[in-house]
């Protein structure tokens, strides 16, 4: 009986890991899609700063939630998610202050280092 709640748990905490993993990839993907549409030009610079700031947001928020759970960090694929989180936060800042100083090279540097893409499992 222990050994079946055991892989229950187990089961859950994967399947949270995972669900945390998908949701910093559509974030991963979001930073990119908001970046590459104000290099186009399909977007202003009020757009996108308001856009880059609700996704840091989220990004913030999803870290809490990962947080929340100790078991969480103490697995190696939550650390890494965990870290993978902190880098897109400073990631977004940059690209905040790239958008506001309107420097498109800075922008494209900064969205070829997105930490946590779509499809990128590890």
């Amino acid at each position: 009986m222990a050994l079946l709640w055991l892989s229950a748990g187990c089961s859950r905490e994967d399947q949270r890991l995972q669900q945390h993993r998908k949701q910093f990839e559509s974030l991963g993907a979001t930073t990119a899609a908001i970046g590459e549409a104000w290099l186009a030009g399909s977007v202003s610079g009020t757009f996108t700063l308001t856009a880059l700031d609700r996704t840091f947001q989220l990004v913030e928020q999803e870290q809490t939630a990962l947080a929340a759970s100790p078991n969480a960090l103490l697995d190696p694929r939550g650390a890494e998610l965990s870290q993978a989180a902190e880098k897109l936060l400073r990631l977004l800042a940059r690209l905040t202050g790239d958008v506001r100083s309107a420097d498109a090279t800075a922008v494209r540097q900064h969205l070829a280092d997105i930490p946590i893409k779509p499809g990128e499992s590890r």
